[in-house]
């Protein structure tokens, strides 16, 4: 497992935060995410020739929204629901006959985070944190062959000539994990944040499924106090 690489970058918005408010975000809170996903796996295929399995890198856009709890400046617990759009791929190239044909992998991934935030202030304004818990996802992963009209003279993915997909959904409970930077803006926290977490195999035994696979998300996120 990589370990988790915080993300530094902040801007000059802390120069207009209230001082007081670091002391005083305690209690329930909101907080709102945005951000990019990345989904590192492996594809397997059964009844591809050699080689069966092919990486898969692929980006979405992930957002979130979440409650939580803050016993102190020090200490809080959040729940956030989390989602995004799908982690497309076009997987197996050399094992394409031609450009009319095509082999496509969708992962549509949601979910909900439970974890632990810790943080170390920098003074009143700035402030280091890191996070732990548990990501309960649910994942739908299709796997699409076929063929596009030969005469077609812009092919795309809804005209296939002929078409086979397959479809599996999974869920787990796995570790997530993250650290960041915050600050206290007009009344609420500024973060930008990198978490990771890893998934168990997702699809169909003895058809395809992702192994090995982890998500990585570079996030934006604004909490305020209820």
């Amino acid at each position: 497992m990589r370990k988790a690489t915080v993300l530094g970058l902040l801007s000059l918005v802390g120069t207009l935060a209230s001082p007081a408010f670091a002391d005083e975000f305690t209690g329930f809170r909101m907080q709102m995410n945005l951000g990019n996903d990345t989904l590192d796996s492996t594809l397997f295929l059964n009844g591809a020739p050699p080689p069966s399995t092919d990486s898969i890198n692929e980006d979405r856009f992930g957002y979130g929204l979440g409650l939580g709890w803050a016993l102190n400046r020090y200490l809080a617990f959040e729940a956030n629901l989390r989602g995004g759009t799908e982690f497309n791929a076009n997987p197996f190239p050399q094992l394409l006959p031609s450009s009319n044909y095509f082999i496509k992998s969708r992962t549509d991934v949601k979910g909900v985070d439970m974890t632990a935030i810790g943080t170390w202030w920098i003074g009143r304004k700035f402030g280091i944190f890191g996070r732990a818990g548990m990501f309960a996802w649910k994942a739908e992963q299709k796997v699409s062959v076929g063929n596009y009209f030969i005469d077609n003279p812009d092919p795309t993915p809804d005209t296939p000539a002929s078409k086979t997909a397959r479809s599996a959904d999974d869920n787990g409970f796995d570790l997530i994990y993250g650290a960041g930077f915050q600050t206290v803006l007009d009344g609420a926290l500024v973060r930008f944040e990198y978490q990771q977490t890893e998934f168990s195999d997702i699809g169909l035994a003895g058809a395809f499924n992702l192994r090995d696979s982890k998500m990585n998300s570079f996030m934006f996120s604004i909490v305020w106090t209820l």
